[in-house]
């Protein structure tokens, strides 16, 4: 008897036929809902950053414990994203979506319910890698459900959500830690994600089209360790470094991580089945010049909303919600000119357009550094025509990037590129933040010696003119510039020193006034020393956005659409 022929189960890369068309109301209804799944990661990045202090209180996190709630989320993600993205070309870009947006929700519920610090640790790290599995899928997704030429109005909004959550994420956390909604506080920012992933998931199961590549056979297991092993010995030596001083292993580490990447290109360049990376997306200009001003673009962008921030908050004394707020001026600028630039510069500048948007955001920095150095107490109004200026010339820069980097991207490699294209931005963010946060403690360590003199001596006149001894006086104006100094070191303008308490309990029985005087004193020496690092440590933005520039000729001067 004849024995029936089987044919082998197809591989996951051969099953499908072209997606099925959307469009219309129905493809409307599927962006909104990865794109918030995109904005949830977003948000999840930055949104801890406010919440730690009332965290550590509640469930006895040390500081080092609060390090890596922040950085394990980073580590994870930045390690996973051409991985994940390469899964979603093999097993399909909607699939690994809803798989990576469904642990990214239980990984909320245990955020949220952490009772120790262990259990958050876990729960961030797998939070970071359940978002390397969605956010790559996301551009991919928008390349199947767009054409080449209706991509602008997908970026575009794109460019709002990334706006929204890079900007919104402290004020979003701020307020929903401080409503304290059900007693919650803090576990708010965490459990916030539970209904809105759901909904996101069941828009995507019903509306968004399954798509994947039909060359991506299995994943190059040798490829994704590599990769993995490069972004880990880039990453987590940024994320230490700053804190532990740079020590000779953070250097170390960043050597390794040259030589894990040369490896990586060696062996995607000799494997010709199913590579993680595919080699034929760099001869792609358009492709290799993207990846180039995304990378300065993201030095220069992300660094400056911790510059930003400190600026506010540690010099002018801001609470996270105000400080929070004027960034909203910056946010609300790039959507409008995302649109702008989407529907009426690109398509008739092209190149020069973009260009035009990095021009804009070196005019903001030197608008905001003479601001800054001219007020010493900073308002809306003096800041909103810098932030507007800088806001708009994110829009104008995003938008087009995304377009000229995925334009002439193959669909069947679109959820490599997307991995590739976010992990160069996850490096150019990591970097950009290292040496921006490495400037900003090096110029203000270096302005304080000389703002602590001047407040010893102001110190000195003051306690005089109160008739205070001699020896009370010297002995004041001493601690006075310690706390100053001490302050300053472990970046904290209101930290309860040893120092700081002495002035007032040397000569408050004397004269009471002194304790007001004294604070009075340490918070204008301590603006002024922000105020003087800001001015000098935003040049550093106009650097990168400048080599941002110079890269943009890199990519053709227009887009040719393809269909």
């Amino acid at each position: 008897m004849t024995r029936p022929r089987t044919r082998p189960s197809p591989s996951p890369a051969e099953t499908p036929a072209e997606p099925r068309p959307i469009a219309g109301r129905a493809r409307t209804i599927a962006l909104f809902a990865v794109l918030v799944g995109l904005l949830l990661d977003l948000l999840d990045i930055v949104i801890v950053n406010v919440a730690l202090p009332t965290i550590q209180e509640d469930i006895g996190a040390s500081s080092s414990n609060m390090q890596w709630m922040v950085g394990g989320y980073t580590l994870a993600f930045a390690t996973m994203l051409v991985t994940g993205g390469r899964l979603g070309d093999i097993y399909g870009r909607k699939r690994i979506f809803i798989i990576g947006m469904t642990g990214f929700a239980a990984a909320s519920l245990v955020a949220g319910i952490a009772v120790a610090p262990e259990q958050m640790i876990v729960a961030r790290f797998v939070q970071g890698g359940m978002g390397a599995l969605m956010v790559p899928q996301v551009l991919s997704i928008l390349q199947v459900m767009y054409p080449p030429n209706d991509r602008g109005r997908a970026f575009s909004a794109l460019s709002v959500v990334f706006a929204v959550g890079t900007v919104g994420g402290p004020v979003v956390g701020a307020l929903l830690t401080a409503s304290n909604v059900g007693g919650l506080t803090w576990r708010t920012i965490f459990l916030v994600n539970l209904p809105i992933a759901v909904g996101c998931l069941v828009i995507t199961a019903k509306l968004v089209p399954e798509s994947r590549g039909k060359s991506a056979q299995r994943l190059d297991v040798q490829g994704a360790v590599l990769v993995g092993l490069g972004m880990l010995l880039l990453v987590f030596p940024l994320i230490q470094g700053p804190e532990q001083g740079w020590p000779v292993w953070t250097l170390a580490s960043l050597a390794a991580s040259v030589l894990a990447f040369a490896a990586l290109v060696a062996v995607q360049r000799r494997r010709t089945v199913s590579p993680l990376i595919p080699m034929s997306l760099f001869s792609h200009r358009s492709f290799r010049g993207g990846l180039a001003v995304s990378l300065f673009f993201m030095s220069g962008v992300m660094p400056f909303f911790l510059v930003n921030t400190l600026y506010l908050q540690f010099g002018q004394g801001f609470s996270v919600i105000k400080a929070g707020l004027i960034g909203v001026l910056w946010g609300f600028a790039v959507p409008l000119f995302t649109a702008i630039s989407a529907r009426r510069i690109t398509p008739k500048l092209g190149r020069l357009g973009l260009q035009l948007g990095l021009v804009m955001l070196i005019a903001a920095m030197v608008i905001l550094i003479t601001v800054i150095h001219r007020f010493d107490t900073a308002t809306p109004w003096a800041l909103a025509p810098g932030l507007i200026l800088g806001g708009a010339g994110m829009g104008m820069t995003f938008a087009p990037l995304l377009t000229y980097t995925l334009n002439d991207v193959p669909l069947d490699s679109a959820g490599a590129a997307s991995g590739v294209f976010n992990t160069v931005q996850q490096m150019g963010a990591a970097i950009g933040i290292a040496l921006s946060s490495m400037v900003f403690f090096l110029v203000l360590g270096a302005q304080s010696p000389a703002v602590g003199d001047d407040l010893s001596a102001t110190v000195k006149e003051e306690m005089t003119a109160r008739g205070l001894p001699v020896a009370t006086v010297d002995t004041a104006a001493g601690n006075a510039r310690a706390c100053f100094t001490g302050r300053i070191e472990v970046a904290n303008p209101i930290a309860d020193l040893d120092t700081c308490r002495a002035v007032p309990a040397q000569s408050g029985a004397a004269d009471p006034g002194v304790a007001d005087m004294h604070d009075k004193l340490q918070f204008l020496a301590n603006r002024t020393a922000y105020q003087q690092t800001t001015e000098r440590a935003l040049l550093y933005q106009i650097l990168v956005f400048t080599l941002a520039i110079a890269a943009s000729f890199l990519l053709p001067r227009r887009v040719q659409q393809q269909g």
